[in-house]
């Protein structure tokens, strides 16, 4: 059945309170035998996490680009930064490895195709594949995978002169803003990474990316509750903010 287990609960889950704890890893490594969810709350995601300052060596890094397709290196190669090349580069593979593992297949030979917001999914393999996300920031590289409902995932490094305040008006709902405001000064760039973390992550979960972001303010507004679908908080080092969303249950 793949090294995700495939339980769930038939039920509108709500948002998490309590955080999930990715399990740390390195592509070239054997693939360990991740499960989706926990005993206690079997509808959350299972998480990877990749840490640029635990390189495993230059060798075993070019091996694991050469995983990569000829349009992957194209856009390796469309990155200016190096930091951004290899944070790519690293994703993409350890994303191969790990779905090669689940479906028995040859990393190398696997195929993605793109949604209209550029989320990937597998292309000409759909029953036996998990859904994915990919998300990485500074040195930090987050994989999300659920058996069955679309899976999204965000992971920002905390930024001290971010100007957070005219960009948490444009993208939160008032009342969210208001939280924030509520809090004492040294605790809301904190609260609003947290936040942003959760909007990405609904919404590469949803395959819309910020092109979605004016409907589900209006859900919102609205109070409407999607059917199905959750968030929750990732807990990372320090300096790191993340979460991961799921959209609906099958």
């Amino acid at each position: 059945m793949g090294i995700l287990r495939r339980e769930r609960r038939e039920n509108a889950a709500r948002p998490s309170g309590e955080a999930l704890s990715p399990l740390p890893w390195w592509p070239g490594k054997p693939v360990p035998p991740l499960a989706w969810g926990t005993s206690e709350d079997q509808e959350a995601p299972a998480l990877l996490l990749l840490d640029r300052r635990a390189a495993a060596g230059a060798e075993t890094t070019r091996a694991l680009v050469a995983l990569l397709d000829h349009g992957e290196q194209e856009r390796v190669q469309r990155l200016r930064r190096p930091e951004d090349q290899d944070r790519f580069r690293l994703g993409r593979a350890a994303l191969r490895q790990v779905l090669g593992a689940w479906l028995d297949r040859d990393p190398a030979a696997l195929r993605f195709r793109y949604g209209p917001h550029g989320k990937p999914a597998l292309d000409g393999v759909v029953d036996a594949a998990p859904h994915f996300n990919v998300a990485h920031s500074g040195n930090l590289i987050l994989l999300a995978f659920h058996a069955s409902s679309p899976v999204g995932v965000d992971v920002e490094q905390q930024r001290p002169d971010l100007a957070w305040a005219p960009l948490a008006r444009r993208v939160l709902t008032p009342a969210e803003c208001r939280l924030l405001e509520r809090l004492p000064p040294e605790r809301r760039p904190e609260a609003f990474l947290a936040a942003w973390c959760r909007l990405e992550a609904r919404l590469k979960a949803r395959g819309e990316g910020l092109a979605g972001l004016e409907r589900l303010q209006a859900e919102a507004l609205a109070g409407q509750d999607p059917a199905g679908e959750r968030t929750w908080e990732v807990a990372l080092p320090a300096g790191y903010g993340a979460a991961v969303a799921v959209a609906a249950f099958a």
